[in-house]
Protein backbone atom coordinates (compact mmCIF):
# COMPACT_ATOMS: atom_id res chain seq x y z
CA UNK A 1 0.00 0.00 0.00
CA UNK A 2 2.75 2.22 0.84
CA UNK A 3 4.44 1.70 -2.65
CA UNK A 4 0.97 2.28 -4.45
CA UNK A 5 0.74 5.90 -2.81
CA UNK A 6 4.34 6.76 -3.20
CA UNK A 7 3.73 5.90 -7.08
CA UNK A 8 0.61 7.37 -6.87
CA UNK A 9 2.39 10.81 -5.79
CA UNK A 10 5.22 10.14 -8.28
CA UNK A 11 2.40 10.23 -10.92
CA UNK A 12 0.67 13.47 -10.21
CA UNK A 13 3.58 14.95 -9.94
CA UNK A 14 4.48 14.02 -13.50
CA UNK A 15 1.36 14.45 -14.48
CA UNK A 16 1.09 18.17 -12.59
CA UNK A 17 4.74 19.06 -14.76
CA UNK A 18 3.28 17.57 -18.37
CA UNK A 19 0.21 20.01 -17.34
CA UNK A 20 2.16 23.13 -16.01
CA UNK A 21 4.88 22.44 -19.61
CA UNK A 22 1.89 22.19 -21.80
CA UNK A 23 -0.16 24.98 -20.60
CA UNK A 24 2.62 27.12 -21.86
CA UNK A 25 2.71 25.81 -25.13
CA UNK A 26 0.04 27.52 -27.59
CA UNK A 27 -0.42 28.13 -30.98
CA UNK A 28 -1.60 30.28 -33.07
CA UNK A 29 -4.16 28.42 -34.75
CA UNK A 30 -5.64 28.37 -30.64
CA UNK A 31 -6.18 32.31 -30.96
CA UNK A 32 -7.38 32.04 -34.22
CA UNK A 33 -4.95 32.34 -36.88
CA UNK A 34 -5.55 29.94 -39.65
CA UNK A 35 -2.64 30.19 -42.24
CA UNK A 36 -3.08 30.67 -45.79
CA UNK A 37 -6.69 31.53 -45.36
CA UNK A 38 -6.37 34.73 -46.40
CA UNK A 39 -7.83 36.47 -43.61
CA UNK A 40 -6.94 39.15 -41.42
CA UNK A 41 -5.09 37.57 -38.90
CA UNK A 42 -3.74 40.33 -37.05
CA UNK A 43 -6.38 39.97 -34.02
CA UNK A 44 -5.42 36.63 -32.81
CA UNK A 45 -1.90 36.97 -33.57
CA UNK A 46 -2.08 40.33 -31.45
CA UNK A 47 -4.16 37.73 -28.80
CA UNK A 48 -1.43 35.29 -28.64
CA UNK A 49 1.23 38.34 -27.96
CA UNK A 50 -0.83 39.28 -25.38
CA UNK A 51 -0.97 35.73 -23.65
CA UNK A 52 2.55 35.65 -24.16
CA UNK A 53 3.61 38.93 -22.28
CA UNK A 54 1.27 37.20 -19.25
CA UNK A 55 2.53 34.21 -19.23
CA UNK A 56 6.53 34.21 -19.02
CA UNK A 57 8.24 31.28 -20.36
CA UNK A 58 5.81 30.54 -22.83
CA UNK A 59 6.70 28.73 -26.14
CA UNK A 60 4.72 29.46 -28.79
CA UNK A 61 4.24 27.89 -32.42
CA UNK A 62 3.11 29.41 -35.59
CA UNK A 63 2.51 26.48 -38.03
CA UNK A 64 4.14 27.14 -41.71
CA UNK A 65 2.46 29.35 -44.53
CA UNK A 66 1.29 33.21 -44.46
CA UNK A 67 -0.48 34.95 -42.27
CA UNK A 68 -2.28 38.42 -43.27
CA UNK A 69 -1.69 41.15 -41.33
CA UNK A 70 -3.38 44.75 -41.17
CA UNK A 71 -3.99 47.48 -39.21
CA UNK A 72 -5.87 50.61 -40.63
CA UNK A 73 -4.20 52.82 -39.00
CA UNK A 74 -0.42 51.42 -40.38
CA UNK A 75 -2.25 51.15 -43.64
CA UNK A 76 -3.07 55.05 -43.53
CA UNK A 77 0.68 55.90 -42.46
CA UNK A 78 1.46 53.54 -45.44
CA UNK A 79 -0.64 55.40 -48.03
CA UNK A 80 0.57 58.60 -47.07
CA UNK A 81 4.48 58.18 -47.19
CA UNK A 82 4.09 56.47 -50.64
CA UNK A 83 1.02 59.05 -52.15
CA UNK A 84 3.23 62.28 -51.14
CA UNK A 85 0.96 63.18 -48.39
CA UNK A 86 4.19 63.99 -46.59
CA UNK A 87 5.68 66.11 -49.03
CA UNK A 88 7.41 65.97 -52.72
CA UNK A 89 11.27 65.95 -51.89
CA UNK A 90 13.90 62.92 -50.84
CA UNK A 91 13.64 62.90 -47.00
CA UNK A 92 9.84 64.57 -46.62
CA UNK A 93 8.64 60.67 -45.16
CA UNK A 94 11.55 60.45 -42.81
CA UNK A 95 11.55 64.19 -41.40
CA UNK A 96 7.87 63.31 -41.01
CA UNK A 97 7.68 59.64 -39.69
CA UNK A 98 10.81 59.37 -37.94
CA UNK A 99 10.28 61.23 -34.84
CA UNK A 100 10.01 60.21 -31.10
CA UNK A 101 6.41 61.77 -30.77
CA UNK A 102 5.21 60.65 -33.96
CA UNK A 103 2.50 58.00 -33.81
CA UNK A 104 3.50 54.63 -34.91
CA UNK A 105 1.97 51.12 -34.99
CA UNK A 106 3.20 47.70 -33.11
CA UNK A 107 2.20 44.86 -34.76
CA UNK A 108 3.50 42.10 -32.40
CA UNK A 109 3.88 43.50 -29.20
CA UNK A 110 6.10 40.91 -26.77
CA UNK A 111 7.29 44.10 -24.32
CA UNK A 112 8.37 42.11 -21.02
CA UNK A 113 8.21 38.94 -21.85
CA UNK A 114 10.49 36.78 -20.01
CA UNK A 115 11.76 33.05 -21.24
CA UNK A 116 10.13 33.43 -24.28
CA UNK A 117 10.22 30.98 -27.29
CA UNK A 118 8.66 31.80 -31.17
CA UNK A 119 9.18 28.61 -33.06
CA UNK A 120 7.94 29.86 -36.56
CA UNK A 121 9.96 28.04 -39.47
CA UNK A 122 8.12 28.62 -42.71
CA UNK A 123 5.68 30.61 -41.43
CA UNK A 124 5.24 33.93 -43.15
CA UNK A 125 4.43 37.81 -41.90
CA UNK A 126 2.67 39.63 -45.04
CA UNK A 127 1.94 42.70 -43.94
CA UNK A 128 -0.50 45.64 -45.12
CA UNK A 129 0.89 48.93 -43.69
CA UNK A 130 3.65 50.28 -41.93
CA UNK A 131 5.05 48.74 -38.50
CA UNK A 132 6.95 47.99 -36.06
CA UNK A 133 6.71 44.72 -36.49
CA UNK A 134 8.35 42.97 -33.46
CA UNK A 135 8.76 44.68 -30.52
CA UNK A 136 10.97 43.40 -27.83
CA UNK A 137 11.40 46.26 -25.11
CA UNK A 138 12.40 44.96 -21.33
CA UNK A 139 12.02 41.53 -22.38
CA UNK A 140 14.66 38.47 -20.89
CA UNK A 141 15.59 35.76 -22.39
CA UNK A 142 14.17 35.42 -25.32
CA UNK A 143 14.04 33.11 -28.45
CA UNK A 144 12.77 33.75 -31.94
CA UNK A 145 12.78 30.83 -35.06
CA UNK A 146 12.13 31.11 -38.43
CA UNK A 147 10.17 34.18 -39.07
CA UNK A 148 9.57 35.61 -41.99
CA UNK A 149 8.51 39.36 -42.53
CA UNK A 150 7.54 40.36 -46.05
CA UNK A 151 4.86 43.34 -46.84
CA UNK A 152 2.02 42.91 -49.41
CA UNK A 153 2.90 46.60 -50.82
CA UNK A 154 6.53 47.32 -50.91
CA UNK A 155 7.77 50.20 -49.22
CA UNK A 156 10.32 50.54 -52.39
CA UNK A 157 9.07 50.64 -55.50
CA UNK A 158 10.91 48.81 -58.55
CA UNK A 159 10.98 49.35 -62.71
CA UNK A 160 12.74 48.17 -65.24
CA UNK A 161 14.14 50.92 -67.38
CA UNK A 162 12.70 50.63 -71.00
CA UNK A 163 13.92 54.36 -72.46
CA UNK A 164 17.16 56.22 -71.76
CA UNK A 165 17.87 59.81 -73.01
CA UNK A 166 20.24 62.15 -72.39
CA UNK A 167 17.46 64.26 -70.65
CA UNK A 168 15.36 61.54 -69.15
CA UNK A 169 14.30 57.90 -68.52
CA UNK A 170 11.76 55.86 -68.30
CA UNK A 171 10.42 52.84 -65.81
CA UNK A 172 7.75 50.34 -66.17
CA UNK A 173 6.48 49.43 -63.26
CA UNK A 174 3.29 47.01 -61.75
CA UNK A 175 0.72 49.13 -60.85
CA UNK A 176 -1.66 47.46 -59.00
CA UNK A 177 1.59 45.86 -56.98
CA UNK A 178 3.06 49.20 -56.51
CA UNK A 179 -0.50 51.13 -55.74
CA UNK A 180 -0.38 54.96 -54.18
CA UNK A 181 1.19 56.55 -56.78
CA UNK A 182 -1.66 58.12 -57.82
CA UNK A 183 -0.30 61.20 -59.14
CA UNK A 184 2.59 62.62 -57.04
CA UNK A 185 5.83 60.21 -57.78
CA UNK A 186 7.90 60.13 -54.20
CA UNK A 187 11.31 58.14 -53.61
CA UNK A 188 14.60 58.56 -53.56
CA UNK A 189 16.23 57.34 -56.55
CA UNK A 190 18.93 54.22 -57.18
CA UNK A 191 19.83 52.26 -59.56
CA UNK A 192 20.68 47.84 -60.05
CA UNK A 193 22.32 47.28 -62.22
CA UNK A 194 20.97 43.80 -63.92
CA UNK A 195 24.22 42.77 -65.64
CA UNK A 196 27.08 43.51 -62.98
CA UNK A 197 24.45 42.90 -60.35
CA UNK A 198 25.30 46.18 -58.02
CA UNK A 199 23.50 49.27 -57.01
CA UNK A 200 24.69 52.60 -58.01
CA UNK A 201 23.49 56.27 -57.79
CA UNK A 202 22.22 58.59 -60.34
CA UNK A 203 20.58 62.23 -59.78
CA UNK A 204 17.03 63.47 -60.41
CA UNK A 205 15.48 66.86 -61.02
CA UNK A 206 11.91 65.75 -61.64
CA UNK A 207 9.48 62.71 -61.25
CA UNK A 208 6.86 62.62 -63.19
CA UNK A 209 4.10 59.91 -63.62
CA UNK A 210 3.19 59.56 -67.66
CA UNK A 211 0.86 56.76 -67.34
CA UNK A 212 -0.32 53.95 -64.72
CA UNK A 213 2.26 52.19 -65.11
CA UNK A 214 4.95 54.09 -66.71
CA UNK A 215 7.43 56.83 -64.67
CA UNK A 216 9.21 59.49 -66.44
CA UNK A 217 12.85 60.65 -64.18
CA UNK A 218 14.09 63.92 -65.80
CA UNK A 219 18.10 63.26 -65.30
CA UNK A 220 21.21 63.46 -66.91
CA UNK A 221 22.22 59.52 -65.22
CA UNK A 222 21.66 57.45 -68.43
CA UNK A 223 21.05 54.02 -66.59
CA UNK A 224 20.79 51.07 -69.40
CA UNK A 225 17.58 49.76 -71.13
CA UNK A 226 17.13 46.43 -68.75
CA UNK A 227 18.53 47.94 -65.65
CA UNK A 228 15.97 48.42 -62.73
CA UNK A 229 15.02 51.89 -61.06
CA UNK A 230 14.74 51.58 -57.37
CA UNK A 231 11.97 54.49 -55.22
CA UNK A 232 12.67 53.80 -51.19
CA UNK A 233 9.54 55.74 -49.97
CA UNK A 234 11.35 57.12 -47.00
CA UNK A 235 14.25 56.61 -44.87
CA UNK A 236 14.26 55.43 -41.49
CA UNK A 237 11.65 54.39 -39.74
CA UNK A 238 10.66 52.10 -37.04
CA UNK A 239 12.72 48.59 -37.76
CA UNK A 240 11.26 45.24 -38.42
CA UNK A 241 12.47 43.97 -35.19
CA UNK A 242 13.12 46.29 -32.32
CA UNK A 243 14.97 45.03 -29.33
CA UNK A 244 15.60 47.59 -26.38
CA UNK A 245 16.43 47.34 -22.59
CA UNK A 246 16.43 43.73 -23.01
CA UNK A 247 18.86 41.39 -22.20
CA UNK A 248 19.67 37.52 -24.23
CA UNK A 249 18.06 37.81 -27.33
CA UNK A 250 18.29 35.53 -29.97
CA UNK A 251 17.16 35.57 -33.27
CA UNK A 252 17.55 32.13 -35.22
CA UNK A 253 16.85 31.77 -38.96
CA UNK A 254 14.62 34.97 -39.46
CA UNK A 255 13.65 36.18 -42.89
CA UNK A 256 13.28 40.11 -43.41
CA UNK A 257 12.24 40.42 -46.73
CA UNK A 258 11.30 44.00 -46.80
CA UNK A 259 10.64 46.95 -44.64
CA UNK A 260 10.52 50.82 -44.63
CA UNK A 261 13.05 50.80 -42.47
CA UNK A 262 15.77 49.30 -40.74
CA UNK A 263 15.98 45.17 -40.41
CA UNK A 264 16.82 44.78 -36.80
CA UNK A 265 17.61 48.05 -33.97
CA UNK A 266 19.18 46.98 -30.61
CA UNK A 267 19.21 49.47 -28.04
CA UNK A 268 20.38 49.50 -24.62
CA UNK A 269 20.67 45.82 -24.47
CA UNK A 270 22.73 43.09 -23.28
CA UNK A 271 23.79 39.35 -25.45
CA UNK A 272 22.27 39.46 -28.56
CA UNK A 273 22.37 36.89 -31.08
CA UNK A 274 21.53 37.12 -34.67
CA UNK A 275 22.24 33.86 -36.33
CA UNK A 276 21.08 32.88 -39.79
CA UNK A 277 19.27 35.85 -40.08
CA UNK A 278 18.37 37.19 -43.72
CA UNK A 279 18.05 40.70 -44.76
CA UNK A 280 17.39 39.91 -48.47
CA UNK A 281 14.87 40.84 -51.69
CA UNK A 282 12.27 38.69 -52.24
CA UNK A 283 12.27 36.57 -55.02
CA UNK A 284 12.30 38.92 -58.05
CA UNK A 285 13.30 42.05 -56.07
CA UNK A 286 16.41 43.69 -55.73
CA UNK A 287 15.83 45.67 -52.62
CA UNK A 288 15.08 44.35 -48.80
CA UNK A 289 15.16 47.14 -45.93
CA UNK A 290 15.01 50.82 -46.82
CA UNK A 291 18.27 51.46 -44.89
CA UNK A 292 20.46 49.26 -42.15
CA UNK A 293 19.75 46.05 -42.63
CA UNK A 294 20.82 45.96 -38.74
CA UNK A 295 21.94 48.54 -36.11
CA UNK A 296 23.16 48.87 -32.22
CA UNK A 297 23.73 51.34 -30.43
CA UNK A 298 24.90 51.60 -26.60
CA UNK A 299 24.68 47.62 -26.68
CA UNK A 300 26.67 45.59 -24.02
CA UNK A 301 27.76 41.85 -23.09
CA UNK A 302 28.55 40.09 -26.63
CA UNK A 303 26.92 41.20 -29.91
CA UNK A 304 27.23 37.84 -32.28
CA UNK A 305 26.44 38.11 -36.17
CA UNK A 306 26.95 34.85 -37.93
CA UNK A 307 25.79 32.64 -40.44
CA UNK A 308 23.74 35.53 -42.18
CA UNK A 309 22.97 36.78 -45.67
CA UNK A 310 22.82 40.51 -46.83
CA UNK A 311 21.41 41.83 -50.07
CA UNK A 312 19.69 44.53 -51.45
CA UNK A 313 19.57 46.78 -48.13
CA UNK A 314 19.57 50.63 -48.55
CA UNK A 315 22.44 51.22 -45.94
CA UNK A 316 24.80 49.51 -43.60
CA UNK A 317 24.54 45.65 -43.08
CA UNK A 318 25.40 46.59 -39.54
CA UNK A 319 26.57 49.74 -37.52
CA UNK A 320 27.38 49.41 -34.15
CA UNK A 321 27.99 52.64 -31.73
CA UNK A 322 26.97 54.38 -28.83
CA UNK A 323 27.10 58.38 -28.90
CA UNK A 324 29.25 61.02 -28.14
CA UNK A 325 27.21 63.49 -26.00
CA UNK A 326 27.31 67.21 -25.89
CA UNK A 327 27.85 68.12 -22.30
CA UNK A 328 25.47 70.80 -19.66
CA UNK A 329 26.68 71.30 -16.47
CA UNK A 330 24.32 72.50 -13.73
CA UNK A 331 26.43 71.86 -10.79
CA UNK A 332 30.27 70.86 -10.22
CA UNK A 333 29.31 67.10 -9.98
CA UNK A 334 25.46 67.17 -12.46
CA UNK A 335 25.76 67.38 -15.62
CA UNK A 336 22.52 67.64 -18.58
CA UNK A 337 24.07 64.89 -21.45
CA UNK A 338 22.30 65.32 -24.84
CA UNK A 339 22.55 63.64 -28.33
CA UNK A 340 22.61 66.63 -31.05
CA UNK A 341 23.04 66.32 -34.97
CA UNK A 342 22.50 62.70 -34.62
CA UNK A 343 19.79 60.05 -35.67
CA UNK A 344 18.20 58.30 -33.05
CA UNK A 345 18.19 55.09 -34.13
CA UNK A 346 15.54 53.68 -31.47
CA UNK A 347 13.91 56.96 -31.02
CA UNK A 348 14.54 56.30 -27.57
CA UNK A 349 16.48 58.31 -24.89
CA UNK A 350 20.13 57.17 -24.02
CA UNK A 351 21.61 57.25 -20.71
CA UNK A 352 24.36 55.39 -18.72
CA UNK A 353 23.62 53.35 -15.94
CA UNK A 354 24.91 53.85 -12.21
CA UNK A 355 28.55 52.80 -12.32
CA UNK A 356 29.55 53.13 -15.95
CA UNK A 357 32.91 54.71 -16.66
CA UNK A 358 32.36 57.88 -18.92
CA UNK A 359 35.64 59.31 -20.77
CA UNK A 360 35.12 63.34 -21.46
CA UNK A 361 37.69 63.73 -24.92
CA UNK A 362 38.00 67.29 -26.76
CA UNK A 363 35.56 67.56 -29.44
CA UNK A 364 38.47 68.82 -31.68
CA UNK A 365 41.19 66.58 -31.26
CA UNK A 366 39.82 63.20 -29.50
CA UNK A 367 42.40 63.81 -26.60
CA UNK A 368 40.92 62.64 -23.37
CA UNK A 369 40.53 65.10 -20.18
CA UNK A 370 39.23 62.88 -17.73
CA UNK A 371 37.30 59.67 -16.71
CA UNK A 372 34.25 59.67 -14.63
CA UNK A 373 31.63 57.24 -12.89
CA UNK A 374 28.40 57.62 -13.06
CA UNK A 375 26.83 57.79 -9.16
CA UNK A 376 22.97 58.89 -10.33
CA UNK A 377 20.85 58.96 -13.63
CA UNK A 378 17.98 60.89 -14.32
CA UNK A 379 15.72 60.59 -16.87
CA UNK A 380 12.80 62.32 -18.35
CA UNK A 381 10.73 60.74 -21.37
CA UNK A 382 8.61 63.61 -21.37
CA UNK A 383 11.15 66.48 -21.00
CA UNK A 384 13.46 64.33 -23.74
CA UNK A 385 16.12 65.21 -20.51
CA UNK A 386 19.07 62.97 -19.23
CA UNK A 387 21.20 63.78 -16.05
CA UNK A 388 23.69 62.30 -14.45
CA UNK A 389 25.75 62.74 -11.31
CA UNK A 390 29.36 62.07 -11.63
CA UNK A 391 31.94 61.23 -8.74
CA UNK A 392 34.11 64.22 -8.63
CA UNK A 393 33.75 67.48 -10.02
CA UNK A 394 33.46 68.30 -14.16
CA UNK A 395 36.30 70.70 -14.68
CA UNK A 396 36.14 72.30 -18.20
CA UNK A 397 36.85 76.09 -19.10
CA UNK A 398 34.51 75.84 -22.10
CA UNK A 399 32.28 72.74 -21.94
CA UNK A 400 31.06 73.31 -25.73
CA UNK A 401 34.58 71.79 -26.81
CA UNK A 402 33.81 68.72 -25.33
CA UNK A 403 32.44 65.42 -25.85
CA UNK A 404 31.30 62.35 -23.37
CA UNK A 405 30.98 58.75 -23.98
CA UNK A 406 30.17 55.88 -22.53
CA UNK A 407 32.89 53.30 -22.34
CA UNK A 408 30.93 50.57 -20.46
CA UNK A 409 28.24 50.59 -23.47
CA UNK A 410 30.09 48.96 -25.86
CA UNK A 411 29.89 45.11 -26.69
CA UNK A 412 32.06 42.35 -27.65
CA UNK A 413 31.84 42.03 -31.17
CA UNK A 414 31.68 38.79 -33.44
CA UNK A 415 30.62 38.85 -36.94
CA UNK A 416 31.23 35.01 -38.16
CA UNK A 417 30.56 33.48 -41.54
CA UNK A 418 28.38 36.27 -42.92
CA UNK A 419 27.26 36.71 -47.18
CA UNK A 420 27.43 40.06 -48.19
CA UNK A 421 26.50 41.07 -51.86
CA UNK A 422 25.16 44.17 -53.30
CA UNK A 423 23.90 46.71 -51.12
CA UNK A 424 24.64 50.54 -50.14
CA UNK A 425 26.64 51.78 -48.32
CA UNK A 426 29.47 49.50 -45.80
CA UNK A 427 28.87 46.10 -44.87
CA UNK A 428 30.20 46.52 -41.04
CA UNK A 429 30.93 49.60 -39.61
CA UNK A 430 32.55 49.00 -36.11
CA UNK A 431 32.94 51.44 -33.48
CA UNK A 432 33.46 49.37 -30.86
CA UNK A 433 36.54 47.89 -29.07
CA UNK A 434 36.92 44.28 -29.08
CA UNK A 435 35.85 42.98 -32.28
CA UNK A 436 36.57 39.72 -34.42
CA UNK A 437 35.93 39.65 -38.02
CA UNK A 438 36.11 36.67 -39.58
CA UNK A 439 34.92 34.11 -42.37
CA UNK A 440 32.97 36.78 -44.05
CA UNK A 441 32.41 36.73 -48.13
CA UNK A 442 31.98 40.72 -48.73
CA UNK A 443 30.92 41.50 -52.48
CA UNK A 444 29.70 44.90 -54.31
CA UNK A 445 29.26 47.08 -51.15
CA UNK A 446 29.26 50.08 -52.91
CA UNK A 447 31.25 52.02 -49.66
CA UNK A 448 34.30 50.41 -47.82
CA UNK A 449 33.50 46.82 -47.01
CA UNK A 450 34.39 47.18 -43.17
CA UNK A 451 34.99 50.25 -41.63
CA UNK A 452 36.57 50.93 -37.98
CA UNK A 453 36.63 53.93 -36.14
CA UNK A 454 34.11 56.45 -34.72
CA UNK A 455 32.28 58.93 -36.87
CA UNK A 456 32.11 62.90 -35.43
CA UNK A 457 30.10 64.08 -37.88
CA UNK A 458 27.35 61.84 -37.01
CA UNK A 459 28.32 61.56 -33.16
CA UNK A 460 28.52 58.22 -33.61
CA UNK A 461 31.27 57.58 -30.80
CA UNK A 462 34.12 54.97 -30.97
CA UNK A 463 37.10 54.87 -30.99
CA UNK A 464 38.00 51.09 -31.83
CA UNK A 465 40.92 48.74 -30.88
CA UNK A 466 41.90 45.00 -30.21
CA UNK A 467 40.62 44.31 -33.35
CA UNK A 468 41.15 41.02 -35.12
CA UNK A 469 39.88 40.87 -39.32
CA UNK A 470 41.07 37.41 -40.74
CA UNK A 471 39.79 35.25 -43.57
CA UNK A 472 37.60 37.45 -45.26
CA UNK A 473 37.18 37.48 -48.95
CA UNK A 474 36.33 41.20 -50.21
CA UNK A 475 35.18 41.95 -53.94
CA UNK A 476 34.20 44.71 -55.93
CA UNK A 477 33.50 47.25 -52.91
CA UNK A 478 33.77 50.56 -52.90
CA UNK A 479 33.30 51.96 -56.50
CA UNK A 480 31.00 54.17 -55.18
CA UNK A 481 33.83 56.44 -53.27
CA UNK A 482 36.63 58.70 -54.53
CA UNK A 483 39.68 56.45 -56.21
CA UNK A 484 41.94 57.18 -52.87
CA UNK A 485 39.91 56.02 -50.41
CA UNK A 486 39.36 52.36 -49.31
CA UNK A 487 37.72 49.50 -50.87
CA UNK A 488 38.45 46.76 -48.37
CA UNK A 489 39.12 48.13 -44.77
CA UNK A 490 39.28 52.00 -43.66
CA UNK A 491 39.71 52.93 -40.01
CA UNK A 492 39.35 56.58 -39.01
CA UNK A 493 37.94 59.19 -36.53
CA UNK A 494 36.76 62.53 -38.59
CA UNK A 495 38.77 64.51 -35.91
CA UNK A 496 38.77 68.12 -37.16
CA UNK A 497 41.92 68.24 -35.87
CA UNK A 498 45.45 65.16 -35.77
CA UNK A 499 44.26 63.20 -32.74
CA UNK A 500 46.32 60.89 -31.25
CA UNK A 501 46.22 57.08 -32.88
CA UNK A 502 43.34 55.95 -30.89
CA UNK A 503 42.32 52.84 -33.01
CA UNK A 504 44.74 50.59 -31.98
CA UNK A 505 45.94 47.22 -31.46
CA UNK A 506 44.50 46.05 -35.20
CA UNK A 507 45.11 42.77 -36.60
CA UNK A 508 44.52 42.48 -40.53
CA UNK A 509 45.31 38.88 -41.87
CA UNK A 510 44.93 35.95 -44.19
CA UNK A 511 42.66 38.09 -46.29
CA UNK A 512 41.88 38.25 -50.19
CA UNK A 513 40.88 40.83 -51.57
CA UNK A 514 39.60 41.35 -55.05
CA UNK A 515 40.19 44.70 -55.76
CA UNK A 516 41.10 47.23 -58.93
CA UNK A 517 41.08 49.97 -56.67
CA UNK A 518 44.82 51.58 -55.48
CA UNK A 519 43.96 51.69 -51.76
CA UNK A 520 42.28 47.99 -50.24
CA UNK A 521 43.35 49.58 -46.98
CA UNK A 522 43.35 52.98 -45.75
CA UNK A 523 44.35 54.02 -41.98
CA UNK A 524 43.70 56.92 -40.47
CA UNK A 525 44.83 57.91 -36.69
CA UNK A 526 45.85 54.62 -35.74
CA UNK A 527 48.83 52.74 -34.14
CA UNK A 528 50.16 49.22 -33.21
CA UNK A 529 48.15 47.43 -37.00
CA UNK A 530 49.45 44.41 -38.25
CA UNK A 531 48.55 43.52 -41.52
CA UNK A 532 50.00 40.25 -42.91
CA UNK A 533 49.69 37.31 -45.03
CA UNK A 534 46.48 39.11 -47.01
CA UNK A 535 46.25 38.14 -50.81
CA UNK A 536 45.91 40.89 -53.56
CA UNK A 537 46.97 41.33 -56.83
CA UNK A 538 48.93 44.40 -56.42
CA UNK A 539 51.49 45.97 -53.73
CA UNK A 540 51.29 49.05 -52.09
CA UNK A 541 47.79 48.07 -51.07
CA UNK A 542 48.18 50.19 -47.79
CA UNK A 543 47.97 54.07 -47.14
CA UNK A 544 48.38 56.12 -44.05
CA UNK A 545 47.89 58.54 -42.54
CA UNK A 546 48.42 59.72 -38.83
CA UNK A 547 50.20 56.59 -37.60
CA UNK A 548 52.60 54.72 -35.79
CA UNK A 549 53.77 51.24 -35.23
CA UNK A 550 52.24 50.03 -38.44
CA UNK A 551 53.62 46.50 -39.65
CA UNK A 552 52.97 45.47 -43.32
CA UNK A 553 54.15 42.06 -44.71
Amino acid sequence: MRYFILACLIGMSFLSQAYAKSEKQITAAQFGAVADDGKNDAEALRSAAAYCRTHPGTVFYIAPGVYDFKDNEAVRIEREAISGAYGRDDMAVQRKLFNPSEKYVRALDFNGCHNLTIKAEGATLRLYGWYEVISLVKTHNIHIEGLAIIYNRPPSTIGRITASTPEYFDMKIDPERYCYLDSIVTGRMHFFDAKRELIYFGGVKKKELLNPSTIRMYSTTQPAIGDYGILRHGGHYRPAIMIKESSDVELLNVKIFSHPGMGVVGHLSNNITLDGLQVVPEPGSVISTNTDATHFTSCSGKLVIRNSKFRGNGDDCTNIHNYYYCIYPESPKRVEIRIEDADLHAQSLDYPSVGDTMLVLSSKNMVEQGRYVVQKVDTSTAKWKVEIELNRPLQLSNPKDYYMTNLTRFPHVYIINNAVNCHMARAFLVKSPNVYIAGNCIVHSTHTAIKLGGELSWHEAGPTHNVVIENNYISGCGYAVAPEEASCIYTSTESPETPPCVNHDIIIRNNTFDTDKPNAIVLKDSEHVQILNNTIGHKDYVKQYNCHNIKVE
